[in-house]
């Protein structure tokens, strides 16, 4: 698999059949861009499967929708949370804890602690999951009663991933230096519970510092956590 960084949460992940666009927000300009997520639209070799994990302005952009006017063969897969009509373009819309099956992939999906859910993609022999907002949201100014609330419900989302058979491959998961002292506290459980063979932070805005930090944590562990150097740029592993 290749996998491609473009900006935020959103990442494209490519195999010899398919392309996964995850959430994608906006391209911000780079000069000398290698990459234009538009040519992974307009591939016609391979499926292009579109997901949407909720309605937040940084995770679901209308603009998407239009990328069906240049490769008609699209399928969207959006969290119900994202009010559009169909017409005449191809949406599942899905709740959380469903399941739906197309041609190439098994999609389910989970929880979230903010809106939305988080998507488990199981393409050919691999297990992509791309969390969405599920993190631990411990903010320093949470009363007690919040901390408990987003402690139970995410690790309950957790427990409920870690019922799969199948371990994950590529995880894409928060690590936000908004919440400071906490910032690793939802990455660190997620790994040490389900043990991804490689997580790809995201979420990060322009902190490359800060998931460097993380990254080393894990320098001697199962779980490889994935070096990203810079916006539209493929991330080798």
């Amino acid at each position: 698999m290749n996998i491609y960084y473009i900006y935020h949460s959103c990442f494209v992940v490519e195999d010899e059949k398919n392309i996964l666009i995850f959430d994608y927000y906006e391209t911000p300009k780079k000069s000398e861009a290698k990459i234009d997520i538009l040519d992974f639209v307009k591939r016609k070799d391979k499926k292009v499967s579109v997901f949407s994990s909720h309605i937040h302005h940084d995770h679901f952009n209308p603009e998407i929708l239009k990328w069906h006017e240049i490769n008609g063969d699209i399928k969207y897969i959006f969290s119900s949370d994202i009010k559009v009509k169909p017409n005449d373009l191809d949406i599942i819309f899905l709740e959380e804890n469903q399941e739906r099956k197309t041609s190439d992939l098994t999609i389910k999906t989970y929880g979230s602690t903010d809106e939305g859910v988080s998507f488990w993609v199981e393409v050919g022999e691999k297990v992509v999951f791309h969390a969405g907002d599920l993190n631990w949201w411990a903010w320093s100014d949470d009363t007690l009663e919040e901390e408990k609330y987003m402690r139970e419900k995410f690790q309950g989302i957790i427990e409920k991933i870690k019922e799969n058979d199948k371990k994950i491959d590529i995880a894409f998961f928060p690590v936000d230096p908004r919440l400071e002292e906490n910032m690793f506290k939802g990455g660190e459980y997620f790994i040490e519970k389900l043990e991804p063979k490689y997580f790809v932070p995201m979420h990060f805005n322009n902190g490359y510092k800060e998931i460097e930090e993380f990254r080393k944590q894990f320098s001697n562990s199962k779980t490889e956590v994935l070096k990203i150097k810079d916006i539209l740029e493929k991330i080798e592993y």
